[in-house]
């Protein structure tokens, strides 16, 4: 994870909080998909606390704290999380993030079954469920 200080990542939060606000219409539209929450909103609010999702910092494929759409075995079914928070050895999982487009919310049983479902099969601690304009953490296993 990348070093910032926490004025400039709160600075960089509030901003795109702000952006949301001013077209919150648009943005809680059915015709706004997840992909591009994720793109406008989601993807920078990680970035802004300092992780590397769109691997600029670290181009090894093998060496990355980020990876987007990483398969989680869930029975004989292979599903994919949205995100995976690696940790240093960039292997094994910190947490996972479930991301939604803010139409819907998150507030959906199959939403959170689904996250927390990614964090337990993988005996990660956290998971978490977010469309930006909401977040909910889940403790998903007690290591």
């Amino acid at each position: 994870m990348l070093s910032h200080p926490f004025a400039e990542a709160f600075e960089r939060v509030k901003h795109l909080v702000a952006i949301f606000s001013q077209n919150e219409q648009r943005y809680l539209s059915p015709g706004y998909s997840e992909a591009q929450a994720r793109l406008d909103f989601i993807d920078k609010f990680w970035i802004a606390l300092g992780w590397d999702v769109n691997h600029e910092s670290q181009t090894d494929p093998y060496k990355q704290e980020v990876k987007v759409e990483r398969g989680v075995a869930i029975s004989e079914l292979r599903k994919r999380a949205d995100y995976a928070f690696l940790a240093p050895n960039f292997r094994d999982v910190r947490f996972f993030v479930e991301a939604k487009k803010p139409h819907v919310g998150i507030d959906n049983p199959l939403y959170y079954f689904q996250t927390i479902r990614y964090g337990w099969n993988s005996r990660t601690p956290l998971s978490v469920l977010t469309d930006f304009e909401e977040c909910s953490i889940a403790v998903t296993s007690l290591i």
